[in-house]
């Protein structure tokens, strides 16, 4: 096989391709399609009237009504970080191009990340996974009437580069680091020339490939704010499968189905209410009193509490979510890896997924996420043996080890695992003292990498080994363990121009073989996700990101 071949094979599908599997899946009992995105106009905090014909979308009818836990800090992408409620909504209501497939991970329908399929672009394919062609449907426009072309596409990543934030991060692995690299070919093509044959590129730019609506933009530009910054971020934007028509801060935002999008692939839900419930306990009150239809947001206990309640129900699919546990390998006690080792034997693994997360979790034996494509269960040869773990803390000296472990303090589920891990330790010689911190707090110390042993959670947005590597390698902003090591660092390097599949894999293995001898991090869990629902609610597919899909939703 050559290198680029694995490449041309999973190339985004045309329009044809992308509607034969949505029919598929229609046929195996989900609703699907192939991306989503919603649109907006108006000011936020007034209703916004929507432009185009004003019809709904064929299939989609009915009202849901989800109780959110905040409202959007921003209504810019570009600039919006560790915002988990805007970027779900943004990932509904920005005209995305190209979007994950769907696909079975335990019987429960999950976002495919192996298959990438059009949306607002009618194809987006490479010959050689440097050089991609998008090309744009053909009479597609924005709720504004204005046509979405390619120098919407154009302007809307010279804007990204320009914020040297989001976008313009994730770009940089694929090789794209210049607004040069861009290029519009006519009003519906445009190229992306990467500096190198990337891997990553399809699944990049599903997380990257969003547009503004270039004209409406312009005209709220300044000489001083020439991107509009400050006007994008209090109002929505527009041109996806939802459109934006009415939004007030703090309380409420209404998504109506866009009536331009195709109707094949279009929301099956014709209006989406969001209410915001900041509080746990009125938001699980709106539930059981019937006032809305699904919460976000929502602690393991306070669903755990729905339970029984008449008339609602919990979706539970399977999850990429990683729950571990970092050691900080730079600074005594856990610079010395036999006692790295001996914590790893030490874990009460089975106890922590069934009294943390009552079975529904899955524990993973590699710090690479089970179904990600790699995963090897020798990445992490450790069980629960108390014997092996005192024999490795005798080989070590057996050191007075009084230690933290901490977790983040409004974390119940982190909270428990902190107290087991710290039994557990107590009986190897390692105090360990669970340690609750504020999530300033937590940030400045994580910053600092000056935690001893604490408890994280995590999701990849890239369903692939070489993006969460990248988190790693030495001095990388999230390896909060300090870990160094010339070979996964020289692994992880020729992963970013390797596109051979088997090549890949073998670097996977080499670099999971590396983690299980130098034991960094010790992954503890992977839960199963759970949302609260109403008994009416279908449809739902599990996102690999971690931001719900709202046009696979229906109700009745």
């Amino acid at each position: 096989m050559s290198s680029h071949s694995s490449l041309r094979s999973r190339r985004v599908r045309t329009r044809a391709a992308g509607a034969a599997v949505i029919a598929a899946l229609l046929l195996g009992g989900c609703a699907a399609g192939s991306n989503q995105s919603s649109t907006t106009s108006g000011t936020a905090g007034s209703a916004a009237g929507t432009s185009g014909s004003g019809s709904a979308p064929a299939g989609a009818s009915g009202e849901l009504r989800i109780a959110i836990p905040a409202y959007p800090g921003s209504w810019d992408q570009d600039f919006v970080a560790f915002d988990p409620v805007a970027l779900a909504v943004f990932k509904n209501v920005y005209p995305y191009l190209v979007d994950y497939g769907v696909t079975q991970v335990d019987g429960k329908p999950v976002m495919d990340t192996a298959t990438i399929l059009p949306a607002w672009a009618e194809s987006f394919t490479s010959t050689d996974g440097a050089l991609w062609t998008l090309k744009l449907r053909e009479g597609a426009k924005f709720p504004s009437g204005n046509p979405i072309t390619a120098e919407d596409v154009k302007w809307s990543k010279d804007r990204a580069f320009a914020a040297k934030a989001n976008v313009a991060g994730v770009y940089s692995l694929i090789g794209l680091t210049d607004p040069s690299q861009i290029t519009v070919v006519d009003d519906r093509t445009v190229t992306f020339q990467q500096a190198f044959p990337s891997a990553l590129s399809e699944q990049i730019q599903a997380i990257s490939l969003f547009i503004y609506d270039s004209k409406k933009m312009k005209e709220h530009a300044t000489d001083a704010d020439p991107w509009a910054k400050e006007w994008a971020a209090q109002n929505p934007s527009d041109g996806g499968l939802y459109n934006v028509s009415a939004a007030t801060p703090g309380q409420e935002i209404v998504l109506t189905a866009n009536p331009d999008y195709p109707a094949e692939d279009g929301p099956k839900t014709q209006t989406i209410r969001l209410t915001v419930a900041s509080d746990p306990a009125a938001e699980s009150l709106l539930l059981r009193n019937g006032d809305v239809d699904i919460a976000l947001g929502l602690g393991r206990q306070e669903i755990a509490d729905l339970s029984g309640v008449n008339g609602l129900t919990t979706i539970t699919s399977p999850s990429n979510e990683m729950i571990s546990m970092p050691m900080n390998v730079a600074a005594a006690p856990f610079d010395n890896p036999q006692v790295r080792q001996a914590v790893a034997l030490a874990v009460p693994y089975d106890s922590i997924i069934s009294s943390v997360y009552n079975g529904g979790a899955r524990r993973p034996k590699s710090i690479v996420p089970i179904d990600m494509p790699g995963y090897s269960e020798a990445g992490f040869p450790y069980d629960t043996d108390l014997d092996k773990a005192k024999a490795l803390m005798a080989q070590a000296g057996n050191p007075a080890i009084t230690t933290q472990i901490v977790y983040a303090a409004e974390s119940g589920e982190q909270q428990q695992i902190a107290v087991l891990v710290s039994d557990a330790l107590a009986k190897i010689g390692i105090t360990a003292t669970p340690t609750p911190l504020d999530a300033a707090t937590l940030g400045q110390r994580r910053a600092a990498k000056d935690i001893p042993l604490q408890i994280t959670s995590g999701q990849q947005w890239v369903n692939d080994v070489e993006y969460l590597m990248n988190g790693w390698t030495t001095g990388a902003y999230l390896n909060w363990s300090n870990y160094s090591n010339p070979t996964v660092d020289a692994a992880v390097e020729k992963s970013h121009t390797t596109t051979d599949s088997a090549e890949r894999t073998a670097l996977w293995t080499q670099i999971q073989q590396q983690f299980a001898t130098d034991v960094p991090v010790i992954p503890l869990a992977q839960p199963d996700f759970v949302l609260p629902v109403a008994d009416s609610v279908g449809g739902y597919v599990q996102p690999v990101d971690g931001l719900i899909r709202l046009r696979y939703l229906t109700k009745g």
